[in-house]
């Protein structure tokens, strides 16, 4: 039996990896890793991509908006071990989604898992301080991070 994301989405507390694909996205994207950051607003979720296309996010930073290249955190099996490839935590572009409204962003053709509760420290602490430090992401979004 599949539990509703809805339902899921109001277990997830602190920083986990969900596994879905994303409607908001380009509908020829596959699905993606995501991981949450704990926040100060338990009616919401942050929410950043983990995606292997690293020269790509790489490139379109470089390009863009230069200083917000250093807020891609690398990770590879070593850190997550159900990554199949390296790839990056995108740090740049966190979404903040209701918790009510996670469901939607979830493609039900595919399959949703909630994957780790259990994510290094060391990876908690480059999120939060590339989230910080990133030149994208909103002030008020910065303020929300709870950890530690």
């Amino acid at each position: 039996m599949d539990i509703p994301p809805d339902f899921v989405a109001k277990t997830l507390a602190g920083f986990c990896v969900c596994y879905f694909k994303n409607t908001t996205h380009d509908p020829e994207a596959p699905p993606h890793y995501h991981i949450t950051v704990p926040i100060s607003d338990d009616s919401s979720l942050l929410l950043c991509i983990i995606t292997s296309q690293i020269e790509n996010k790489a490139w379109y930073y470089h390009k863009t908006q230069e200083s917000a290249e250093s807020c891609l955190v690398l990770v590879d099996k070593g850190n997550l071990s159900f990554l199949k490839k390296a790839s990056v935590i995108d740090c740049n572009q966190p979404m903040l989604i209701h918790k009510n409204k996670f469901g939607k962003i979830i493609d039900p053709d595919n399959k949703f898992e909630v994957v780790s509760r259990s994510i290094p420290k060391e990876i908690k602490e480059k999120i939060v301080k590339a989230i910080k430090a990133s030149p994208i992401v909103k002030p008020f979004i910065k303020k929300l991070i709870r950890y530690p």
